[in-house]
């Protein structure tokens, strides 16, 4: 028997195949490459939606431990807070207004006295542990420009301090740890040009409305001299009794707040104390010779008295200066109002002038004694030149400094 062979069958195909020609057609490349084309980016969208997608769940866990992490942080100082059913129990709803001038900061309710309770000013919000916590928070957040408070702040600032929610007890707070007081720095730029003449000072801040900046800004300075111990203590005037009532000639005398303390946490709380004595001071005039008179009884060793007043004021008990025995320097701060004719208010230079002490502007200081007439002073964004013969300051028409030429011109 003969083996099975295919050679024939291999043969004839092979010669088929030889004379078949398929018709050449251009577009089936064209073709083609477009079938590569959806197939590759068919992949790549995958993989793509693939890795968006781990993304995703990768950034929910991380948001996810975050916020179980503020959470747990917020229980844990809430538990350290003390008598915190105290503090939902005390706050009332309402809307916080943007920050005016007027003054008084509200306390806990239930904390605050009568006559206090009753000011407009007071108010209160709706508590939750974040809103709690806010002003701690704002006080550790890394942004702010100087960290003048300390980690523990409820060492330093009662409780009732940290969940009010004025906005003049805002602005307060905001100043002294930022240190940012705002444009016009009068008290650090008098204090820095002087203090060294001044030796065992005394500082009387009047405390009312527009002059907490220029309070606050005296820690801003005490931070960049802490070592200087020219300043023996501050005393907080704010023309109100300890009931919050105006005070009148003859009538209770005013409260006065006394903080030997150059740390901003430390002497916070007084100011803020301070602040809320201010409720119904409606009057211009201020009781700053009782102040002055305090700050003499109360610091016998001190050689110097620094007087941070509002030059709008006038002085209220300008009739006691007869008992002030000590020079007093006189810190003018802001300007007279709309009358622009007067540089100061006159009660002011009567009280360097007696006391043998000094006049002080953003630029100039003034001695009674030794003015001329070739003095000139800037208030604001006017300048006064002296009238000799008048003893008192006039009003000149310059945008500039004047200068006297040939003691005939001013120019």
């Amino acid at each position: 028997m003969s083996e099975q062979t295919d050679k024939p069958l291999h043969d004839w195909v092979r010669q088929s195949l030889d004379t078949y020609r398929p018709d050449y057609n251009p577009t089936d490349w064209a073709r083609l490459q477009r079938t590569l084309r959806r197939r590759r980016w068919g992949r790549w969208g995958a993989l793509t939606s693939v890795c968006l997608l781990l993304v995703g769940l990768i950034s929910w866990f991380v948001v996810e431990q975050q916020t179980d992490n503020v959470k747990q942080s917020s229980t844990t100082l809430l538990l350290r807070s003390p008598k915190p059913a105290l503090i939902l129990d005390s706050i009332e709803a309402h809307n916080s207004d943007a920050l005016t001038s007027s003054s008084g900061i509200p306390k806990m309710e239930k904390l605050m006295p009568t006559a206090a309770r009753s000011s407009p000013f007071y108010s209160f919000a709706t508590v939750k542990p974040t809103s709690v916590l806010q002003p701690v928070i704002d006080i550790l957040s890394p942004t702010r420009k100087l960290n003048l408070l300390p980690t523990d702040i409820n060492e330093h600032i009662p409780l009732p301090h940290l969940i009010a929610f004025s906005p003049e007890e805002t602005a307060i707070k905001q100043q002294m740890i930022t240190g940012d007081f705002g444009l016009d720095s009068t008290s650090y730029r008098v204090l820095d040009r002087n203090l060294r003449t001044w030796p065992d000072a005394v500082v009387v801040c009047d405390f009312t409305t527009s002059m907490y900046p220029y309070t606050t800004q005296l820690f801003a300075w005490f931070r960049k001299n802490a070592r200087n111990p020219a300043i023996k203590g501050m005393v907080f005037f704010t023309d109100c009794d300890s009931l919050g009532q105006q005070t009148r000639p003859g009538g209770p005398a005013g409260r006065m707040f006394v903080t030997r303390e150059r740390d901003p946490a430390k002497a916070l709380p007084i100011l803020l104390d301070a602040a809320r004595n201010t409720t119904r001071n409606n009057d211009d005039a201020e009781n700053d010779i009782e102040a002055l008179l305090f700050a003499q009884q109360t610091f016998p060793e001190a050689k110097h008295l620094i007087l941070l007043a509002d030059n709008i004021s006038t002085v209220k008990d300008i009739a006691l200066l007869s008992k002030v025995k000590k020079p007093v320097h006189v810190v003018l701060c802001g300007t007279t109002g709309s009358d622009t004719t007067r540089a100061f208010q006159p009660d002011y230079y009567t009280i360097a002038s007696h006391t043998q002490g000094s006049v002080h502007t953003l630029e100039d200081d003034l001695t009674p004694s030794l003015l001329s007439r070739t003095t000139t002073l800037r208030v604001g964004s006017h300048y006064y030149r002296y009238v000799a013969h008048k003893k008192q300051f006039k009003l000149t028409p310059f945008s500039h400094r004047p200068r006297h030429f040939l003691k005939l011109i001013w120019l």
